[in-house]
Parts: structure tokens; C-alpha cells; sequence
């Protein structure tokens, strides 16, 4: 395989390999592009070891790993060209470049503003920047998006990063509606007004990383994750905004186990200033994975939401849900099943060198006991998923994504709102709730180096909640308020269909952290186009 020597070729240093060992441990965002060029060359059999795709963010560290795993000797032309801009954006020494006299001043890398490095770490400080604009139906849209990053290395070990941003915006029509149904902002937590029918909101990540060894790593910080092989994640998904979490991810063969404990906001909105901070919510997940090939994983998931108040007053942090290896409905069960627990199991197989199959299911309650009394039981919550993604179908870089997703009515709720799957007023995991069945279609094509095409179709049943009636559509809903005992079914109550077409063009320029794009949609009648630019900014991945 060509790996370490292809690169020392193309960059034309010998010493840039050892010094690319040292990548920040700082994380890609979840929204990367790189997760599905990983993903890609695994399926293709380009990559000698496991892609961990089951599970994001990743640490930079790690991609700039796969990267060295990656044989280039199999690629084309287009994807030796991806290859070359991810190896680009991982890399910490990077190729001279000729620039204008002032702008080398500036941004002499042609990334970062700042750089030091020593034998005992680095710090890397840079702009981030992102401008668009476009129209819809209803007005002028716009976004100006502006802050800084840092990311910073002590030792082997530490790492550490923080970003600022600051946002005015005016989003597509469909963004606005969620606004004025939940009075929270997609991806966001504190907004304010600005000017008409526009919002201006701050942005803040913040974690630091520990690696004591190779098969252990640790984050604490506020990020947040995305854990799911598909578009969507019935499990946990990153559509809400950041959140405060740890996270611990062990390594032994062909097994991997994640323990995440995550401090949440129980979401009031137009809360007065007098009442205080908001209210906190708590959750606790864990997984394990085994992989018995490198194409092939298994997957267990289990999570509990809960409630630091209960009705004999404040509870406060259930110390029993902080042990990593324990099982989690037993101890909600001792605990006098006050909490809201979920099960789950995933798979994935990679399949001729052109095809991968995925699938999920999630149980938020399930009572075999109940069917002999009836069907429809209401408390039978769960959720399911099953895809295909097609590489290279026919022609180089042609990619094709196919997603079903079921939510059975009630999934997601609880008796006690504030142990629902949310987070700030938006979802943990479906992004429509529940009572739902969604058909999607990802198309994504590369013609010239740099540039990206990407089509999305998605048709969308679900049956709806009226003003008086608990259909099920709704997590911000008790369950307790369910129409009937049995008799449910998928898509009860009022029922609404959606077409969703989305068209997406992005260019990254060579070796500059520089993205041009243009985006189209058609949702419920509304047309809308909107283009811009980023630099260093990764976009939130529309998933509604």
C-alpha cells in the first residue's frame, strides 16, 4: 500500500509525516464532510482497519490515523483529489504556498492565524467565517456568521479546544415555523430579535481531551454527538444545540464501549429573569460494540433520561446512573422506575466493495404481557431504521443513500415532560418526534476535483396531535394524556404528508480551509435559494 510515502511525496517533506503524528486531539465536528469520505473508503476496502462509523465526533488524531490506514494507490483521480483536501484540513505542518505579500502576513499557512509549537505542545488560533444570502417565498434570507477558534495540545495527552461565534440570520421559512411552535431556535439555545423576522444569537463549544493510552480516551466540555450509521439517528442525534457532557470511550480488539453522561436544560420558554437559571435535566447512555470483521459491527444501546425533581421534591443527580458498566433499566427499576429508559440494538454490514446495510432499533417501552389483552397498546414505544448506501454506482464518486425510519406513537415521551428525549425545547432524536414514518434519498456526486453535488428527497407521513387529543406526534406531551389504553396505531390522528427536495452545490478551494456554496430547496409549496461562503466553519446538517 502506498500510505506514509504518498504523502511525503505529495507534500515534498520528509519530515512532514512525524510532525502530522502530533494532531490536535481537539474533535471534527459532527456536520464534517470527512465522516463520509471515511466512510466511503472503508466500504470500498481502502482502508486496512476499522472505521469507527458508528459513533461521532471523532478526535483529529484519529482521522489523521485512518488517513495514514488509507490506500491511495486504488483511487482515481476525483478521489485522490478528496483524499489530498482532508489530508489538508487534518494536518497540523502544512505545505508552503505562494501568497500575496500582505495576505501571507495574515494567514501565512493559509489557515490558521496563529501558530506555536514547541516539544512540549501547540497552540493553533484561527478565524471562522460564514456568509450567505437568499430568498424563499417569503423575503430575503441571510446569515453572518463570524468568531474564533483554539485549539491547543500539552503534551501527548491533553488537548483542548474553544470557538466563539456570533450569528445575525435570517433562515428559510421552515427554520422560523419551528421557532414559533417550540420557541427555541434549530441548533440553538439564547436568541434575540433582530430586525425583521431575523434572529441574533452567540454559539460557544469548549472541551478538553485526555488520552492516557491508546485504547482509552476521555472528553469533558460542552460539544455535543451524533451515534448512528444513517441521515438519522434514533438514538442521538445532533440537531439540538451544544450541551455539557463526559464522555469515555474504551478499546480492547474487536470490542468498543462508550459511557456518556450528559447535563441537560429542561426548556422554559420567555422565562422570566426573576425565576432564575433554567431548570436541568440529566442523561446517562452507553453502548458496546463488537466487531467480529473489519466490515461487519453489533451493537448494543441503553440510555436513561431523567429528572432531578420528582413529586416528594428535588432529587437532585442520581449517583447510580454515573456507573459506567451498569445496567441501566435494572437500576431505574430499584430506583422505583421513575425515569425514562431506553434499549436499542444497530448494525452495519459492508457488502462486495460498493454497499453497506444499516439498520437500528430503539425501545423506549415495550410489554410482550399487553398483547394477549389487546393490540395497540399505547406503552408499546419503539423505533426502527433500516438503509443502503451504493458507492461508485456507475460512474467514480456517485453515491446513493436510501433511509427508512418508523416511530411508533407516544416513542420518545414520558409521563413527566421533563424526561422526554429533548434538550432546550428540541429533539434528541427524531427530528419530527414520533408517530412518524420517513422515506429518504441522499444522491451525492463528485464531477471535478472539489466540488460536491448533493441531492436529498424526503416524503414524510405522521400523524399529527389536534388542540384537544394526544395522538402520540408529540414528546413535549405527557403520555399520560394518551387517547386510549389499546387500539393505537402508526399514524393515528390527524394525518399530514410532506415532500422535502433539497439541492446542495459546495467547492472547496485547494489547500484553503475555503468553501463556496449554493443551496436550493422545495418544501411545502416554498421555493428558496441560498448561497455563500465559510471559512473554517463547518455547517449544522440539516436533518428536517
Amino acid at each position: 500500500m502506498r500510505r506514509g510515502g504518498c504523502i511525503l511525496l505529495k507534500l515534498g517533506c520528509a519530515g512532514v509525516l512525524g510532525s502530522l503524528v502530533w494532531a490536535q486531539d481537539a474533535d471534527l465536528f459532527t456536520g464534517s464532510e470527512l465522516y463520509s469520505l471515511f466512510e466511503r473508503w472503508d466500504v470500498r476496502g481502502w482502508v486496512d482497519t476499522f472505521v469507527p462509523i458508528e459513533t461521532r465526533p471523532w478526535g483529529r488524531e484519529e482521522a489523521y490515523f485512518l488517513l495514514t490506514r488509507t490506500d491511495t494507490s486504488r483511487m482515481g483521480r476525483l478521489e485522490q483529489a478528496r483524499y489530498d483536501r482532508a489530508l489538508f484540513l487534518l494536518s497540523d505542518s502544512l505545505p508552503a504556498r505562494r501568497w500575496p505579500r500582505i495576505a501571507s502576513l495574515i494567514l501565512p499557512e493559509g489557515r490558521d492565524v496563529l501558530r506555536a509549537q514547541t516539544s512540549w505542545g501547540a497552540l493553533y488560533v484561527g478565524a471562522l467565517l460564514g456568509l450567505s444570502v437568499g430568498k424563499d417565498t417569503t423575503g430575503l434570507l441571510y446569515q453572518n456568521t463570524r468568531g474564533a477558534y483554539l485549539r491547543a495540545r500539552l503534551g501527548r495527552r491533553i488537548g483542548l479546544y474553544a470557538d466563539l461565534l456570533e450569528t445575525q440570520a435570517r433562515p428559510p421559512f421552515f427554520v422560523t415555523d419551528r421557532y414559533q411552535v417550540y420557541q427555541t431556535l434549530w441548533g440553538e439555545t439564547f436568541v434575540k430579535p433582530f430586525r425583521r423576522g431575523g434572529f441574533d444569537y452567540l454559539n460557544t463549544r469548549g472541551y478538553i481531551t485526555y488520552t492516557p493510552h491508546p485504547s482509552l480516551r476521555l472528553k469533558f466540555g460542552r460539544d455535543k454527538g451524533f451515534w448512528g450509521m444513517g441521515f438519522q439517528s434514533l438514538f442521538l442525534t445532533d440537531y439540538p444545540p451544544e450541551y455539557l457532557y463526559f464522555h469515555l470511550r474504551g478499546r480492547l480488539g474487536a470490542w468498543e464501549y462508550h459511557s456518556f453522561f450528559a447535563q441537560l436544560i429542561d426548556y422554559i420558554p420567555n422565562k422570566p429573569d426573576i425565576w432564575g437559571d433554567q431548570p436541568r435535566k440529566y442523561l446517562a447512555l452507553h453502548q458496546l460494540i463488537w466487531r467480529p470483521a473489519r466490515a461487519i459491527s453489533l451493537g448494543l444501546f441503553e440510555g436513561i433520561m431523567y429528572n432531578p425533581w420528582t413529586p416528594r421534591g428535588h432529587r437532585g443527580i442520581e449517583l447510580t446512573y454515573f456507573i459506567p458498566v451498569i445496567f441501566y433499566r435494572t437500576a431505574e427499576q430499584i430506583l422505583g422506575s421513575p425515569d425514562n429508559a431506553m434499549l436499542g440494538v444497530f448494525a452495519r454490514a459492508n457488502l462486495f466493495r460498493r454497499l453497506q446495510v444499516y439498520g437500528q432499533l430503539a425501545i423506549d417501552d415495550y410489554n410482550f404481557g399487553k398483547r394477549r389483552e389487546g393490540r395497540g397498546w399505547w406503552g408499546n414505544k419503539y423505533a426502527w431504521q433500516v438503509g443502503i448506501k451504493g458507492f461508485d454506482l456507475g460512474l467514480p464518486t456517485l453515491d446513493l443513500q436510501v433511509e427508512l425510519n418508523s416511530v411508533q406513537p407516544y416513542t420518545y415521551s414520558h409521563s413527566v415532560v421533563a424526561a422526554a428525549w429533548t434538550h432546550h425545547g428540541q429533539f434528541m432524536a427524531h427530528p419530527y418526534g414520533a408517530n412518524l414514518r420517513e422515506l429518504t434519498a441522499i444522491l451525492r456526486y463528485q464531477p471535478f476535483p472539489g466540488l460536491t453535488i448533493e441531492a436529498r428527497a424526503s416524503f414524510i407521513q405522521q400523524g399529527l396531535n389536534s388542540s384537544t387529543t394526544n395522538w402520540g406526534s408529540d414528546v413535549f406531551t405527557s403520555d399520560i394524556t394518551h387517547v386510549s389504553d389499546f387500539g393505537n396505531r402508526l399514524l393515528q390522528g390527524e394525518r399530514r404528508d410532506r415532500t422535502i427536495v433539497h439541492g446542495r452545490g459546495v467547492y472547496q478551494m485547494k489547500r484553503l480551509p475555503l468553501y463556496i456554496e449554493t443551496e436550493t430547496f422545495v418544501r411545502d409549496g416554498v421555493r428558496g435559494l441560498v448561497a455563500g461562503m465559510r471559512w473554517m466553519l463547518t455547517p449544522k446538517t440539516l436533518r428536517f
